[in-house]
């Protein structure tokens, strides 16, 4: 089954596959109880006036056997697309956030979405998303905003009464560790140990695991961390007893500029739509809407 039958030529994909749950269960359980009303009224918004697939009319219908094929093969690609490179996923879901935190914490809200894509434009309490369909929506309690390896533009999931809808957007490329070559620009200039701590700290990580990645002892680590941080290369959060240890936009900066070849693109990776983050925000109402 095709699932790419699903997109309009416009690029719109029908509303009751928009989930905004974190576990793909639960998204598939969500999926599998909409009714049928819903599909067909979803189904026909989206290919109005356009053709449709035969299978895709079979499930606008509310035939059993096409909604059980759509959600065995929804349940197959995320199995294909994001089981199978969670570990990476994960990693550059955790840098995004990194990075995308620390100018949040640094210079606000309004920063933070002046990095999101051109395609996402803030002005007063208003955000504009562009997309292939108009849409106005009312925010009550803010905007959650979750970073996706799947998508190359942002797009917004509405929520149910009471819930927050969700703008998903492409997550920033990460910076990765590569293998050491004869020519190791970031020991060069930070020092051998320093400089595995940076690359360790490009995913959150406490002390004990900063001292493994680099091979040294808890207080080098220790040590390092604390010349990165006053450097304004990387940030620690406490959370009771416990430190992580993060890189900031500068020094994730400072790790890609050293190693070449070691962002990686966003378009070339999987992912899901993983609801990481909420941020607070003064944001009212959400338009989305075609480009302009």
């Amino acid at each position: 089954m095709p699932l790419f039958d699903l997109f309009a030529a416009r690029g719109e994909v029908p509303g009751f596959l928009l989930s905004a749950r974190q576990d793909i269960s639960a998204a598939l359980a969500e999926i599998g109880s909409c009714p049928p009303s819903r599909i067909r009224a979803d189904l026909l918004a989206v290919f109005a006036g356009e053709p449709a697939a035969p299978w895709v009319r079979e499930l606008a219908a509310g035939c059993p056997r096409a909604r059980a094929a759509l959600l065995a093969a929804l349940n197959a690609a995320h199995r294909t697309l994001v089981d199978a490179r969670w570990r990476e996923i994960e990693s550059a879901v955790q840098s995004d956030l990194a990075q995308r935190g620390h100018v949040l914490l640094r210079m606000g809200l309004a920063e933070v979405l002046s990095t999101l894509p051109g395609t996402v434009r803030h002005r007063d309490q208003i955000l504009e998303v562009d997309s292939p369909v108009e849409r106005l929506l009312t925010v009550e309690g803010g905007l959650r905003f979750a970073p996706s390896l799947l998508m190359t533009h942002p797009v917004v999931l509405p929520a149910a009464p009471g819930d927050t809808p969700t703008v998903v957007y492409p997550a920033a490329p990460a910076p990765v560790r590569s293998s050491k070559t004869s020519q190791d620009v970031l020991s060069v200039v930070l020092g051998a140990s320093r400089a595995e701590v940076l690359r360790a700290s490009v995913q959150p990580r406490g002390t004990t695991e900063l001292a493994q990645y680099a091979g040294v002892s808890l207080s080098s680590a220790s040590e390092h961390a604390t010349a990165l941080r006053n450097a304004g290369l990387i940030m620690t959060a406490r959370a009771g007893r416990k430190v992580r240890h993060t890189a900031t936009a500068l020094g994730m900066s400072l790790v890609a500029a050293c190693e070449p070849g070691t962002s990686r693109p966003a378009a070339a990776s999987s992912g899901s739509v993983e609801l990481v983050s909420t941020l607070p925000d003064p944001i009212r109402r959400a338009v989305v809407g075609r480009a302009r």
